[in-house]
């Protein structure tokens, strides 16, 4: 099995490369999904492969952001200089870089990127088809669940073996991106799951003061640890091996890789040697400076050891708790902070530490540059003394005496020595540069109806979101958008709506189905209006399942489905080519994540005939995308008959994970360190975290209909349909200026 690993720095990569990785992941400039980390140059890329290659390892290139429509000009770049770096594979999570990358640069090897959610065979076997040589799993998948996959399917599999966890599933956390338009698909999330939380006390609200008093990290995963598994994981038909960890520190990659380097070359050694092999493995790993580890999902898809409620999620060794903290003006104007503590470990000047606000969840990272012990500096202190460190940085006005906070070492003062040789050699490169084919990328651009120096659209958009002058708004403005509502039941599909609905959306679930038997007649009336919606997550054992109720509805006169996964389609070939079906539409959900106007191509050519654009968007790259695509659309080339519409009303899941704990009380209130509440449900194998407030985008109503889309999504799935019925009659009567509400980004900026 290959063994890949991280590299967010020089001293990382290095420190891989002596460590004994097979192969390396690196970030493109501006679009990976750590982007909160320093960008490597095309120049410094370069000279990585080539150091690489001399030494037998491959190196990956993660491009694994979604892209705004604003910067596929820059992506596009980007891929051009990557073609001329001829790097081992690039790694994607865009629907349009996949369709960009396939079409114009066939010469790169694509791997599709875990934040595609691959948790079934049907995901692994259609983006092979695609042109994807490799697929990174899903993290929720047991080892069993994995060579089912390799069983059923010709994918070569990659899989996370080490580092951090996600508390939803990679793409689709929502909630980092609607809570402050930072959103983890672009490699900006602020771990709103690392944070604490406090569950609502029954028969209390929160102006009753009825919060509990004992807080705990509810979603906070231990780090996945999967050293003593890799005998099993290779009999599962796995390929490679990947430690996580872009953002983390030297020291961090050559422990961690040395450890899984001695436990893969141990594998076939008798049992003694294994074990012995094995200790020394977690000796490496504890002097890591990680979190708390546990085997995360490999053994069972209802891990025990997954969270640690009672802690904080940090990494690093925790130093002490930090009671009061001064904030102060320097001579130069600069903020600085001195914090009082007695130590719990060894700590020196040059070390890497984490302060941790316990109410807010903020989390500060510095160098310790000064350190004193009984008001004398020193290089460093141990444990049991009382020590005083002063850093920069600005605590917002949430100092003085009643800050609570864990200060924690992430790494040792070796990090200075290796920062200033990664310096070294990044200047040394600074000269070279590596320049696009501008006549290839121009070309694609006219493909795609974009000309350098479009800006953000085609037609201008005014800054509140309405195009002034579009060609597709004066058309959309001429009537108003058909509305498609979604339910939970089939019994509330004959309830009374908040608008007239042209589409009904139900879930595909065994209730719906066992209601639909016993209710088909009284709901026949409306079966050319039904939309049946799958899921964005299909366990493999409700594979089969799903695959024989959508043949049973497609022999029953259900023609519409809209998918929860870009893959799903795949669940459609047979039906599609029988001779005596009749036609499907297959609709995407917002959970196929269509930010762009190259993603919108990329489902026209999969047979989508509509689609949600990405949940995430702002009103600006909305008006801009759609302007491209229907641009492209009216001008002599085939009609697409891709319909465009958007989420304008629901409570989506923030989070939307597979753990299951014991930890948790469903629809019982929860309420974060912000006193923002939320409710936790469980359903059909999901565990969902949904705001108790709605998300609405109801009043710009007469706004969106000059964008040109082509519908509009009210979701009433999010509680009892009687009362969100009510909530999005009174938003569309205009009571949204008095009913507090989410946005998300529309009007804002998606970072």
């Amino acid at each position: 099995m290959e063994l890949l690993a991280p590299a967010g720095s020089f001293p990382a990569f290095e420190a891989a490369l002596e460590a004994g990785a097979d192969s390396i992941y690196v970030g493109v400039p501006g679009f990976n999904a750590r982007a909160l980390s320093r960008d490597f140059t095309f120049a410094e890329i370069d000279s990585m492969i080539r150091q690489a290659h001399g030494q037998g390892v491959k190196v990956y290139i993660a491009m694994n952001s979604l892209v705004k429509e604003s910067e596929l000009p820059a992506a596009l770049d980007a891929l051009s200089c990557l073609e001329q770096l001829r790097p081992d594979a690039l790694i994607l999570q865009d629907l349009g870089l996949l369709y960009i990358a396939r079409t114009w640069f066939p010469d790169l090897s694509l791997h599709a990127s875990t934040l595609m959610s691959i948790h079934n065979s049907t995901a692994a076997m259609e983006l092979t088809n695609l042109g994807v040589e490799r697929v990174v799993l899903a993290r929720e998948l047991t080892i069993e669940e994995m060579a089912e996959i390799h069983q059923k399917t010709d994918a070569e599999i990659e899989v996370f073996i080490h580092g951090a966890m996600c508390f939803s599933y990679s793409g689709l956390c929502m909630f980092s991106s609607l809570h402050g338009g930072k959103s983890s698909l672009r490699g900006q999330c602020v771990q709103p799951c690392r944070r604490h939380y406090s569950w609502q006390a029954p028969g209390k609200t929160q102006r009753d003061g009825g919060r509990e008093k004992d807080t705990k990290y509810l979603f906070s995963m231990n780090d996945l640890c999967g050293v003593d598994f890799l005998p099993a994981l290779r009999d599962a038909g796995v390929s490679c091996l990947k430690i996580e960890g872009r953002m983390k520190s030297a020291r961090y990659v050559a422990n961690t890789v040395a450890a899984y380097r001695m436990a893969l070359d141990s594998m076939d050694e008798p049992v003694e040697e294994q074990g012995r092999i094995l200790n020394e493995a977690h000796k490496l790993l504890d002097e890591a400076m990680a979190r708390k580890r546990s085997s995360g999902f490999l053994l069972a898809d209802r891990p025990t050891g997954a969270i640690t409620p009672q802690q904080s999620g940090n990494s690093g060794q925790l130093l002490g708790q930090v009671r009061g903290v001064q904030q102060e003006r320097t001579r130069d104007g600069k903020n600085q902070l001195t914090l009082q503590i007695r130590l719990q470990g060894q700590v020196s000047e040059g070390d890497r530490l984490r302060l941790h606000n316990e109410k807010t969840g903020e989390r500060i990272s510095f160098t310790l540059r000064y350190l004193q012990i009984g008001g004398q500096r020193r290089k460093a202190g141990s444990s049991g003394q009382n020590a005083q460190l002063s850093l920069g940085a600005d605590l917002k006005g949430r100092s003085g005496r009643n800050f609570r906070g864990s200060l924690f070492k992430v790494d040792v003062g070796s990090r200075i020595v290796a920062e200033r040789t990664g310096r070294k050699r990044s200047k040394k490169l600074s000269g070279r540069k590596i320049f696009a084919d501008t006549r290839k990328v121009e070309e694609i651009l006219n493909h795609l109806s974009w000309k350098r120096g479009d800006g953000k659209a085609k037609h201008s958009a005014r800054r509140k979101g309405a195009p002034e002058d579009s060609r597709a708004g004066r058309r959309g403005s001429r009537k108003e958008l058909p509305w498609w509502v979604a339910v939970s039941a089939v019994a509330d599909v004959r309830q009374r709506l908040p608008v007239r609905a042209a589409r009904i959306l139900l879930p595909l679930t065994r209730d719906n189905m066992r209601s639909l038997d016993q209710l088909g007649a009284k709901i026949k009336k409306y079966r050319g209006r039904i939309i049946w919606r799958l899921p964005p997550i299909i366990h493999e054992a409700d594979l089969d399942w799903y695959v024989e109720q959508v043949r049973q509805l497609a022999t029953t006169g259900y023609s519409r489905f809209e998918l929860g996964h870009c893959s799903q389609y795949g669940l459609f070939t047979s039906l599609q080519d029988g001779k005596h079906q009749q036609r499907l539409e297959l609709y995407g959900q917002y959970s196929l994540n269509l930010l762009n106007s190259a993603a919108l191509h990329a489902a026209g050519h999969l047979g989508f005939q509509g689609g949600l654009f990405s949940l995430e968007t702002e009103a600006e790259n909305l008006t801009a995308a759609i302007s491209h695509f229907k641009w492209q659309r009216g001008r002599g080339r085939p009609q697409q008959r891709m319909k465009l519409g958007l989420y304008v009303y629901g409570r989506p899941p923030l989070f939307t994970a597979r753990l299951d704990s014991d930890q948790y009380n469903y629809r019982r209130q929860i309420v974060s360190p912000k006193d923002e509440q939320y409710t936790l449900e469980h359903t059909n194998g999901l565990t969902l975290a949904r705001s108790t407030l709605p998300f609405s985008l109801l009043r710009w109503q007469r706004e969106l209909t000059t964008m040109g889309l082509d519908y509009l999504l009210l979701d009433l799935t999010g509680g009892p349909i009687r009362k969100e019925a009510a909530a999005a009659s009174a938003l569309l009567a205009g009571g949204g200026k008095r009913i507090p509400v989410l946005s998300g980004n529309f009007q804002g900026t998606l970072v």
